[in-house]
């Protein structure tokens, strides 16, 4: 777990400002996702800063939107304040959003990367519970070899639970799984503090999940092997074939005189190469990138 974040003067300023509003903004779903996003500044100071800089954001807006629209336009008082509120009220909506995105973006990437890393780390901890180590201990040589910076600072909320706050292991274990962002390694917990708290055999359960896990990702890669073919497919019909068809096309319709839309030859084939390609290109990669794991 990382330290929280020593506060700003605009976290301090926003928060003074704000801080008694902050109660009205307590909705428990966001609140969960906030926790779970790993995010180490108070809840309460991010929906003051949020509300701050929604604020400084319309009121920025508001007066560069008076000075372009006397300056630039011409119209009526009405239109005038239509315009200008509108504007402002429209870049406001977006920065509040962007405060209310962040939070999401950040729980799911935690959660891709403990997903696509926990057998691993489970095989670490079984391999460790074998040789009879408590489960405190364990956590604790998770948070000194782990790469992976979800999984290690959850292991460290753990030991900050346990070493400074006084928990016991069980109400750590708790504590851990309501706020994992993978459900995945929340069912682990659960079964780590169930096991804990009756046969304490640490080592049959962590072998158990650790092939249960290992069989999953084997599903998975397999699913990640077909869409892969099928993307591949996709690749040299749309990338590769698909301009060669389309020359062919081109020649023959500037042959036969006709200009599609009103191009010439040239310029629709100079919009295929520095426009189509680059974005059917990017749009790929994208796609490519959401399918493939996120792995070290």
């Amino acid at each position: 777990m990382r330290n929280p974040e020593k506060p700003s003067y605009l976290a301090l300023l926003s928060y003074r400002i704000f801080g008694k509003l902050t109660p009205y903004f307590a909705f428990n779903a966001f609140r969960e996702v906030y926790q779970k996003s790993g995010i180490s500044r108070l809840y309460e100071s991010y929906i003051a800063l949020m509300l701050f800089t929604g604020s400084v954001t319309f009121g920025i807006t508001l007066v560069i939107g008076f000075v372009f629209h006397h300056l630039l336009l011409n119209l009526t008082l009405t239109q005038y304040l239509v315009a200008v509120l509108t504007l402002s009220s429209t870049i406001t909506i977006i920065t509040l959003s962007m405060y209310i995105i962040y939070p999401l973006y950040r729980k799911n990437q935690r959660r891709k990367e403990i997903d696509a890393n926990l057998v691993y780390t489970t095989g670490y901890m079984g391999v460790l519970s074998a040789g009879g180590i408590s489960l405190e201990r364990i956590f604790e040589r998770v948070t000194q070899v782990e790469k992976r910076t979800a999984i290690r600072e959850l292991a460290m909320r753990l030991i900050a639970d346990v070493k400074v706050f006084g928990l016991d292991v069980t109400g750590s274990l708790d504590d851990l799984a309501q706020i994992s962002p993978s459900e995945t390694f929340s069912k682990l917990l659960v079964g780590l503090n169930n096991t804990v708290q009756t046969s304490g055999d640490l080592k049959s359960l962590l072998t158990y999940e650790t092939k249960r896990l290992l069989q999953n990702k084997r599903e998975q890669l397999k699913k990640t092997l077909g869409t892969l073919m099928a993307l591949g497919e996709i690749y040299i019909t749309a990338i590769v074939m698909g301009p060669i068809l389309f020359l062919v096309m081109l020649t023959i319709l500037s042959i036969m005189g006709n200009t599609p839309f009103g191009l010439s030859p040239v310029e629709q084939l100079n919009l295929l190469v520095f426009i189509g390609l680059p974005m059917i290109s990017s749009l790929y990669i994208l796609i490519l990138n959401g399918v493939l794991p996120e792995e070290d």
